[in-house]
């Protein structure tokens, strides 16, 4: 019995402990402010240009909030000098994006990418459950 009163204590506090996040600790940031892509590790880095459009479909451009583009998606493009070409195998390619605080990618950027053609899309869940879809894709000009 001695045992059975003692568990019920210490689960007390668990029952009351959980509060409400306060709003500046709320994260609902969905995007991405940056992307990069490299052939190699250790090797040259190429920045993607990333196109943000809201809910309507109509681009979004100079500094934005999130509620000016929530319910949109996003585009990255790599567009690699064609003189490259031989050096970097855009179908092979590693990825890196620059999110904030608490927000996931999937699929993950881990391991190579193949971003040729129409390129992979990407989803990026922010830390109160709302996403946002990236298309990634590169070319040669």
């Amino acid at each position: 019995m001695k045992k059975y009163i003692i568990m019920i204590l210490a689960a007390l506090p668990l029952m009351w402990g959980c509060a409400e996040a306060e709003k500046e600790f709320v994260h609902d940031t969905n995007t991405i402010s940056q992307m990069i892509c490299k052939a190699k590790h250790g090797g040259g880095e190429y920045r993607g240009t990333i196109y943000e459009y809201n809910k309507n479909e109509e681009l979004v451009t100079g500094d934005f909030t999130q509620a000016d583009v929530e319910g949109g998606y996003g585009i990255i493009v790599f567009a690699i000098s064609k003189s490259l070409e031989k050096d970097v195998d855009l179908s092979n390619i590693y990825l890196v994006a620059t999110v904030s605080f608490d927000e996931f990618i999937t699929p993950s950027l881990t391991g190579r990418h193949d971003i040729t053609g129409d390129g992979m899309l990407v989803t990026v869940k922010s830390g109160v459950g709302t996403t946002r879809t990236y298309r990634v894709r590169g070319y040669f000009e």
